[in-house]
């Protein structure tokens, strides 16, 4: 089986869907601290009242809302909106103390503000981005967080993690074609960089380029022999086309020296036996990686294999196990339809 992609998890990018006890205790307090960073110089633009009176005003809001006295602070930092209505920097102060008072939506309608004064503000951008992310805003953090990659990337195009970020972001939205150009970009600025190689192969095997993921690969493990997510991805391609399978157990055996437990080179080795026609240790293999994991590639091995055995009434266990695990998943739907039906013939 090949390695899970969730982007986010392997990036270890913005999580979307934290707990909100999680929230409340780490993320509320980081987001005000990190706001409350942003304002340290070039604070306000040429107003009516004097540089002095203004900077005043917004240090008597930053005492207010240190001694907690949040309503006083948003008084003074009004003023200095109204008598300045173009700064970004004390909106995002305003928004610090909002979310502190718990007054979200607000606290959003200011970053929105700061944003649209100054579209290219990371700033702003990335205020919005933990707050939706405490709020559960599923769709609106995912739009946030995209326009803040590709801004980051139109400043540093050369940064290669920058560039992987985006990358990842775009595969977890199934744009592929969108990642394997920007890992392409980044294999030609860092030809030996497995990593990339490795999603790069991904990426071409997910488009049914093959060819180009085999090459890919083994350019990957050229320079990193004993890279795991590699081995596992060419060893079970090879198991799903039958070919070249000693050697696909081979890999896989390398892959499981580094990770025993890992359930999806487990998955891998027992379909490579299953392809070998060596169904003992299918089910062997398979038993473990299902111990370890459960994912509904696994499942449907399992049935899959039970049905070679002509033991359908296992094989549908397998296949509603996993359905009721994983309840979208159209394959293992088809196949309880197509053998639970074949069962039912059979009895009558």
């Amino acid at each position: 089986m090949l390695a899970s992609a969730n982007h986010f998890d392997t990036a270890n990018a913005v999580n979307i869907r934290k707990s909100a006890a999680v929230k409340q205790k780490v993320l509320l307090p980081f987001l005000i601290l990190f706001i409350s960073c942003f304002f340290t110089a070039n604070l306000f633009a040429a107003s009516e009242k004097s540089i002095k009176e203004l900077y005043g005003e917004y240090l008597k809001g930053l005492f207010y809302a240190e001694a907690g006295d949040y309503g006083e602070a948003l008084n003074e930092l009004y003023k200095v909106k109204k008598t300045d209505p173009q700064s970004v920097y004390v909106r995002l102060k305003i928004a610090s103390v909002l979310i502190r008072m718990g007054e979200l939506e607000k606290a959003e309608a200011e970053l929105k503000e700061a944003k649209t004064l100054d579209p290219e503000s990371f700033d702003a951008s990335l205020g919005l981005i933990f707050l939706y992310s405490y709020g559960q805003k599923d769709r609106e953090l995912e739009t946030e967080y995209e326009d803040f990659l590709k801004k980051a990337h139109k400043l540093k195009p050369e940064d290669i993690k920058i560039s992987e970020y985006l990358a990842q972001f775009y595969f977890y939205k199934k744009q592929s074609q969108e990642a394997l150009s920007l890992y392409e970009d980044i294999i030609k600025h860092q030809p030996d960089y497995v990593d990339a190689l490795f999603w790069l192969g991904y990426l071409y095997e997910d488009l049914n380029r093959r060819d180009d993921a085999i090459k890919t690969w083994k350019k990957a493990l050229q320079i990193s022999p004993a890279h795991g997510q590699t081995l596992n991805s060419l060893g079970y391609l090879y198991a799903e086309e039958g070919k070249n399978l000693d050697e696909a157990e081979s890999m896989l055996k390398k892959a499981l020296a580094a990770e025993p437990e890992n359930g999806a080179y487990l998955d891998s080795l027992g379909w490579i036996y299953f392809k070998k026609k060596n169904y003992k240790k299918t089910e062997e293999y398979l038993k473990k990686a299902i111990s370890y994991q459960e994912d509904p590639v696994i499942y449907e091995h399992l049935g899959d294999l039970y049905i070679t055995l002509n033991k359908k009434e296992e094989a549908l266990s397998f296949y509603k196990k996993g359905l009721e695990r994983f309840p979208d998943n159209k394959e293992l739907k088809s196949k309880i339809d197509k053998y639970g039906n074949e069962n039912k013939t059979s009895k009558k």
